[in-house]
């Protein structure tokens, strides 16, 4: 199946990572890793930026106690956004710590 991928018209062939003509794809624990951390860039970012609209948001209220009470709450959930995702983050490293892959063999 690989060499039909890996096969132009004319006969050319394309050489693919080593990776994949070692191993095989079997490798999926580092596309994981990578796909995690980029999620949690992500959800921090977004957490921050709700916390930066939130206090912009109270300070320009003016005053006015509805847009306050709503800024009030914006950085409320935007500190409790904060907290799950570090402690998401730092619950998914403390698991990878703890359950290392083992190189074959029977796991007990």
């Amino acid at each position: 199946m690989n060499k039909i991928a890996l096969t132009l018209p004319g006969g050319n062939t394309i050489t693919g990572p080593d990776e994949l003509t070692t191993k095989g794809l079997i490798d999926l624990g580092p596309v994981l890793s990578g796909l995690l951390n980029i999620a949690f860039y992500v959800a921090f970012f977004l957490a921050f930026f709700y916390l930066v609209w939130g206090a912009f948001s109270y300070i320009t209220a003016q005053g006015k106690k509805e847009e306050l009470q709503k800024a009030t709450a914006r950085i409320t959930w935007a500190i409790i956004g904060l907290i799950i995702v570090f402690l998401a983050y730092f619950i998914a490293q403390f698991a990878g710590q703890i359950l290392k892959p083992t190189t074959g063999g029977l796991p007990f």
